[in-house]
């Protein structure tokens, strides 16, 4: 049973149809066999037989039945759970070599911004900006994670770890647009409407609840063919909050964020804050509660 619900995670309605098909048939073709009656002498092991005939039979329409069960509450029965809707704050941002000396400096003189919650029970306030620094890969983070997003880089190349930037500052146009290619992507493969929107929203936040519409968290993958992602992700799972990044969202975490886990998603709260985090296994939302 297990193996079947595996099954309709990562296949399309046709795909399982046809997975179900084929087991069905297989089942049917290497245990069901000719019944047939030569001699009365035989006539008790036929219906031995047959009766084995009947119970093949009985499994493989069982079988069918849990697949087709399986494949109407995946694709088709609309999850109960539903995330709020509401329409999501514009932050304003501009780049650290636009503005002045004096607004850089208040800028970064304010207290408390690298533990900014966000998630969607508590969405980007109003109001909200940001000055970012400019990558050269044109990415773009707050220039205030830029100092040790740099050199947390640095370090892990002179290790023989080469990250990269896959993601970083979006804008809420961006976020939803990701959101609406999630979404056709499930409409495609199959999904109903309603099923596609639950499992798109399952894997983007919505616009204005996403950490990277301020500019405080990176995607990262590796920027090298001699290093695979899983030695990029371990090595930042390792050493990140050295620099004050926090792996955000975890498997073991996924109850209390809310998020699928993403192994490549690195979100700046401080030094002290990440330590103290990697340390006690806290996610954020436990460290704020407990520091409340």
């Amino acid at each position: 049973m297990q193996n079947l619900i595996s099954l309709t995670n990562v296949l399309c309605p046709q795909t399982i149809l046809r997975k179900s098909y084929e087991t069905v048939k297989l089942i049917l073709v290497r245990k069901i066999r000719p019944c047939v009656i030569i001699d009365t002498t035989k006539a008790k092991g036929a219906v031995n037989m047959t009766k084995k005939n009947k119970k093949h039979i009985v499994i493989a329409a069982a079988v069918a039945i849990i697949m087709t069960v399986l494949l109407i509450y995946r694709y088709y029965i609309p999850d109960m759970k539903t995330k709020k809707q509401f329409t999501p704050a514009v932050v304003e941002y501009t780049y650290d070599d636009s503005v002045t000396a004096s607004e850089l400096a208040e800028y970064q003189s304010q207290q408390g911004w690298q533990l900014t919650l966000v998630n969607n029970d508590t969405p980007i306030c109003e109001n909200c900006s940001v000055i970012l620094t400019a990558l050269d890969n044109g990415q773009a983070v707050d220039c205030r994670i830029y100092p040790q997003l740099q050199k947390m880089f640095d370090d892990a190349r002179s290790q023989g770890i080469y990250p990269t930037i896959t993601s970083s500052f979006r804008t809420s146009k961006d976020q939803q647009e990701i959101l609406e290619s999630k979404y056709e992507h499930y409409q495609k493969i199959g999904y109903s409407d309603k099923k596609a929107k639950a499992y798109a929203e399952e894997w983007v936040a919505m616009p204005g609840t996403s950490e990277h519409e301020l500019g405080l968290c990176v995607d990262i993958a590796s920027g090298d063919s001699s290093v695979t992602n899983e030695d990029v992700w371990n090595w930042l799972s390792k050493n990140s909050y050295k620099y004050g990044f926090i792996q955000r969202y975890t498997s073991e975490k996924q109850d209390i964020t809310g998020i699928i886990p993403e192994e490549w998603h690195f979100r700046y709260v401080g030094k002290k804050a990440a330590e103290e985090m990697h340390e006690k296994g806290l996610c954020l939302e436990e460290y704020l509660q407990i520091a409340s």
